[in-house]
């Protein structure tokens, strides 16, 4: 299962995404529902990247992780970058909730979970 974990400040502003896990819905190379969350998260790193540059902490690696971490007050042209894709990776867990969790948290002001 691929669980993908959302931490959101109080304004509801995304500070930490943790995607993990392999969805499992088909062999190594050939399982559309990891490729469909592969292809969002990746999305999402071209656009902090190229479209909307902010400094992220990322951890990634082969195995099916990747830690992001997004600092404070963002403007909103990345914010929306990011919502644009939680709300891709959340649909992706309501269309294989089998496949996909998903886990949304709010931190609390003193920056706990």
């Amino acid at each position: 299962m691929i669980n993908v974990t959302v931490w959101r400040g109080r304004d509801k502003a995304p500070v930490r995404l943790l995607v993990k896990g392999h969805a499992g819905q088909g062999p190594y190379g050939s399982d559309i529902v990891c490729a469909a969350a592969s292809a969002l998260v990746e999305t999402l790193l071209l656009g902090i990247r190229h479209i909307t540059p902010i400094a992220v902490r990322i951890d990634a690696n082969q195995e099916g992780l990747v830690d992001l971490t997004f600092p404070a007050g963002m403007d909103a042209a990345p914010r929306a970058v990011i919502d644009t894709i939680l709300y891709g990776l959340q649909d992706l867990s309501h269309t294989a909730p089998k496949a996909v969790g998903w886990h949304d948290f709010k931190v609390s002001e003193d920056g706990e979970v």
